[in-house]
């Protein structure tokens, strides 16, 4: 990635920024998603875009967007690592084996990555297809229809259920 890239991506970010502390969300959003199209490494960016779908309460969008940032910044991620493995290939070399004895590297060859940001944002995504998941389904209230046309049933009177509920104590005189 060009650092002319990150530059931009940064303003357009500030720029993003703005416009949502100006309450222009839909704006701000475009903004974002222009930021992360520019450096798909800018967490940042990703990050506001998934608040502000969270604000929106549309959570699919959420679900979509949360893959999306998952497979780009993975890639972009990957992307760093072997451009800057191409560039520094002797130092690579030379601490290759320390770094196998440490376990710091995958079985790819590539470093491990031990990144909170994609931890949170796999937490994020479990949890938001869980509740997707077992979410109630909104039901139609079933009315109930009075037929008023037909007359009231008589019942029998209602005789108290305890043995001395029918009788009347006596007063007594002092």
């Amino acid at each position: 990635m060009s650092r002319r890239k990150q530059i931009r991506s940064k303003e357009q970010f500030a720029a993003a920024l703005e416009l949502e502390k100006a309450g222009d969300t839909t704006g701000a959003l475009k903004l974002y998603q222009k930021s992360t199209a520019t450096d798909p490494a800018n967490s940042h960016a990703w990050n506001r875009q998934m608040i502000l779908l969270r604000k929106a309460k549309s959570k699919e969008d959420e679900v979509k967007l949360i893959k999306l940032a998952l497979a780009e910044y993975q890639k972009s991620h990957k992307m760093r690592q072997q451009d800057w493995l191409k560039q520094n290939q002797a130092k690579a070399d030379s601490s290759r084996e320390l770094a196998q004895v440490l376990g710091l590297l995958e079985p790819t060859g590539l470093p491990r990555s031990d990144d909170t940001i994609i931890e949170k944002w796999q937490t994020r995504l479990y949890l938001l297809e869980y509740r997707i998941k077992n979410a109630r389904k909104k039901q139609t209230p079933i009315k109930k229809t009075i037929n008023m046309s037909s007359k009231p049933k008589n019942h029998a009177p209602v005789t108290p259920k305890t043995k001395n509920a029918g009788k009347l104590k006596p007063l007594q005189k002092k």
